[in-house]
């Protein structure tokens, strides 16, 4: 409880700075130093201590088999909205925030060796889904083209998965970076969290009963579905308990940050990601009791 209203207090400053005289590119030069730095530290310190067997299957295909079922719902539920809610959803509800939020959510739930998992769902998930599928959509439902080649190069370039591919290949790294490593790696929570506060939108567009409905299929519908078909399988582990953690987060900022710039509805999709994390300091905790 207490790391939950430490993060709850982190986000409540990241709020507030938007009132002080910070620049406005202030949440997105903490967003590069997490990118660039926090998140990488984190990776080449956690992702050698997993143990590699049969169990991972779990926490690497659902973000694909959840992005399947997102897409088949908010088709079959919105499908008469407007061409652009459409596009925002088909954003949004697929595309969670496991990472900037993720990582300390998790950490602080379930400890910090639970983050070897969260890195995996988030790395051969959310983010390749981001760069194949994310830039699929912004294609197909505006005029913004984007190659192969461009797709290709924004993941092998991008520095979490560089780092990804570093500790897999290299493994543990040198006992002499480890404590410069773990300094780094510990920006991680509060540098994301704030930034996630600076980030925030609060104001609801006109589309209420959409916004309400959206917000109830991402953070209770999906991961209650996803926790149904665990139990009928049988399948419960850590593994597993990160995974249905990782699908009950709130939507992604930067797939909201792609809806708004596309001219996806944009109050709609700001809102979603503001409000998606006040609801989740709520949701994720009690979803977190009936997993465990």
């Amino acid at each position: 409880m207490i790391q939950i209203l430490f993060i709850i207090l982190l986000l409540l400053i990241g709020y507030l700075l938007r009132f002080a005289k910070f620049p406005n590119d202030f949440g997105k030069s903490l967003n590069l130093f997490v990118i660039y730095i926090s998140v990488p530290a984190t990776v080449l310190l956690q992702i050698p201590n997993i143990i590699f067997d049969s169990s991972l299957w779990v926490v690497v295909l659902a973000p694909w088999l959840v992005l399947v079922l997102s897409v088949v719902l908010v088709l079959w539920i919105f499908g008469n909205a407007p061409r652009n809610t459409k596009a925002a959803l088909l954003l949004l509800i697929p595309l969670g925030n496991t990472s900037f939020f993720g990582f300390p959510m998790i950490e602080a739930l379930m400890g910090n060796e639970s983050l070897q998992y969260a890195i995996i769902y988030d790395q051969l998930g959310s983010f390749l889904i981001l760069a194949t599928y994310g830039a699929f959509i912004v294609s197909y439902f505006s005029d913004e083209k984007s190659t192969l080649k461009q797709t290709v190069s924004k993941i092998v370039l991008f520095p979490p998965f560089i780092a990804l591919l570093v500790a897999l290949l290299v493994g543990k790294m040198p006992e002499q970076s480890l404590p410069y490593l773990e300094l780094l790696s510990h920006t991680l929570v509060p540098l994301a969290i704030i930034a996630v506060g600076f980030s925030m939108e609060l104001k609801i567009g006109s589309d209420k009963s959409i916004f309400v409905k959206a917000l109830a299929l991402k953070l209770i519908a999906i991961p209650l579905i996803v926790f149904g078909v665990f139990r009928l399988m049988e399948i419960d582990s850590m593994v597993a308990q990160v995974t249905l953690l990782e699908v009950s987060m709130p939507s992604m900022i930067t797939a909201g940050a792609m809806a708004i710039h596309a001219g996806f509805a944009p109050k709609l999709s700001a809102s979603l990601v503001g409000y998606g994390i006040i609801v989740s300091l709520a949701s994720i905790p009690l979803f977190f009791e009936l997993i465990k």
